[in-house]
């Protein structure tokens, strides 16, 4: 049994750098993201285009899933690592109208990032086959890589991965 999971142990620790490459799907560099407005938790409108000019991860979500809830952690993780290096923002979407579950939830795992609520399921335009769902927008308003079902959004590749999509988008952008 031991040396059963010790090998589990080698192959998962082997496949880190393959996994690596294939974190988030590539989407097609000009297709522009269908901008929104949805309340915030608080009740204040949030638009797409307030935050041009920053890279943002759009996640979706609901109370009801459970590896959703459980990737908040992470994102606010992922957040504090890359929100001061780069232009970075979260926006956390809840598919559907639980506010009180919602914030209930948030007082036990509070997040800094935006969390907005998609009360009547405006967002079916963005293609969301399964929850969660995430994509990471370009400053310009571009869709750049998509994420269909969970990620370990706070792991140390994923965010070097991250880290260097940014920085090469900076690089080229500033010449």
């Amino acid at each position: 049994m031991a040396r059963n999971l010790s090998v589990l142990v080698l192959l998962l620790t082997c496949s880190l750098p393959l996994a690596a490459e294939n974190l988030l799907d590539p989407m097609p560099p000009t297709m522009a993201a269908q901008d929104f407005s949805l309340p915030s938790i608080s009740g204040n409108k949030q638009t797409l285009g307030q935050l041009k000019g920053s890279y943002v991860l759009v996640n979706f979500w609901s109370t009801d899933c459970l590896i959703c809830v459980a990737e908040l952690s992470a994102l606010q993780d992922l957040y504090d690592q890359l929100h001061e290096k780069h232009k970075f923002e979260i926006v956390a979407i809840h598919a559907g109208p639980k506010l009180q579950q919602v914030n209930d939830l948030l007082k036990t795992n509070p997040v800094t990032y935006k969390v907005l609520m998609d009360n009547k399921l405006e967002m079916g335009d963005w293609g969301i086959p399964q929850l969660p769902t995430s994509y990471l927008v370009t400053p310009e308003g571009n869709f750049a890589y998509r994420a269909v079902g969970t990620r370990v959004w706070n792991a140390p590749y994923m965010v070097d991965f991250l880290h260097k999509v940014m920085k090469g988008y900076e690089s080229a952008t500033s010449l």
